[in-house]
């Protein structure tokens, strides 16, 4: 039986397994520097930053296939898009260790479909934490973009007619953010993230540099500073890559802190609020062509430029619109 959980935001938060998310999230990430301007969106009824969208959620299972790479967790706003007016765009999340379960990242998933996103995370509804992979399948993150074209039609689905399978984001951290990568060269995405990861020289977890070669959208690299182990890999990504692509770095958050709420290995719940603040306006720009978040990213005084601890790059956006950078 499809199991599903209608909760306010907050109260989700504060029953999650991500306990670091703390209640101070609304007023992290709708503080000013991020929502200087209110563009309309390139989205179909869009007419305000996602960022100053904040609802309730629903998080349930997705139905399943079995010829699909892995079950799925479904988050969404509760209150749904009028199917005629506007539609959701769809994110889908690899996990850190290529691990089947997203618990750890139960916080970040609920708040970015707070901000009105459909979330397709891979791992089932009650799948337990267990142990690294130690192998990409970006298959699980191309399967879950199936998923959702096959929800978008399936009768008696309340997501039918409801998602834009024509605004897909693949994302993931660590052995995650390599499935991201790779999946990347689908057709039918239009935008990477890659956290705390970037391909290893020795085509470490079963994919090369070389991988960076078809990409095609627009891709973000979000790493953790030099105490973060995928540092090196994460840059030398960026640096490769072809496509117009944005470098967001914190010296403080190390491989884990964004997700686990550490701060110089501290706990302090606002990282891991920066942290989602900057997947909801990398979204946003990429995704719904938001103006207000494409200068978050770019040019010299862009918004997240004004974060306390971020060091922000960017290439390939056009003349003036971004910060070249030459290491």
């Amino acid at each position: 039986m499809k199991r599903s959980v209608r909760h306010p935001l907050l109260t989700a938060l504060a029953t999650a397994l991500v306990v670091t998310v703390t209640a101070t999230a609304t007023a992290v990430l709708n503080r000013p520097d991020a929502t200087a301007l209110d563009s309309p969106s390139a989205a179909a009824g869009k007419t305000r930053p996602a960022i100053e969208e904040f609802g309730p959620v629903v998080r349930e299972d997705a139905t399943h296939d079995e010829r699909y790479a892995s079950p799925y967790t479904v988050y969404r706003p509760a209150d749904l898009p009028d199917r005629a007016t506007e539609k959701l765009p769809v994110v889908v999340f690899g996990n850190g260790g290529c691990r089947p379960s997203a618990n750890p990242y139960i916080g970040a998933h609920t708040l970015l479909a707070a901000h009105g996103f459909l979330v397709v995370a891979v791992g089932a509804y009650d799948e337990p934490d267990r142990d690294e992979d130690g192998t990409a399948h970006p298959e699980v993150l191309r399967d879950g973009i199936t998923w959702a074209q096959k929800e978008n039609k399936r009768p008696g689905s309340p997501l039918r007619g409801r998602i834009d399978t024509g605004r897909v984001a693949v994302a993931g951290t660590s052995c995650g953010g390599i499935e991201a990568l790779v999946a990347g060269a689908d057709p039918r995405v239009d935008t990477v993230v890659s956290f705390n990861s970037g391909f290893q020289a020795d085509a470490s977890l079963g994919y090369g540099r070389e991988e960076l070669q078809n990409l095609h959208t627009p891709t973000l690299y979000v790493d953790g500073g030099v105490e973060d182990k995928a540092y090196e890999n994460s840059h030398v990504s960026y640096d490769l890559s072809d496509v117009p692509a944005v470098r967001a770095s914190n010296a403080h958050a190390g491989h884990s802190g964004f997700w686990r709420g550490l701060r110089d290995g501290e706990t302090d719940g606002t990282i891991h609020e920066e942290a989602v603040a900057v997947l909801v306006q990398w979204l946003d720009f990429t995704l719904n062509g938001n103006r207000t978040a494409r200068d978050y990213f770019l040019g010299e005084d862009c918004g997240l430029c004004a974060v306390e601890g971020w060091d922000v790059a960017s290439k390939g956006f056009g003349k003036n619109s971004g910060k070249e950078v030459n290491r």
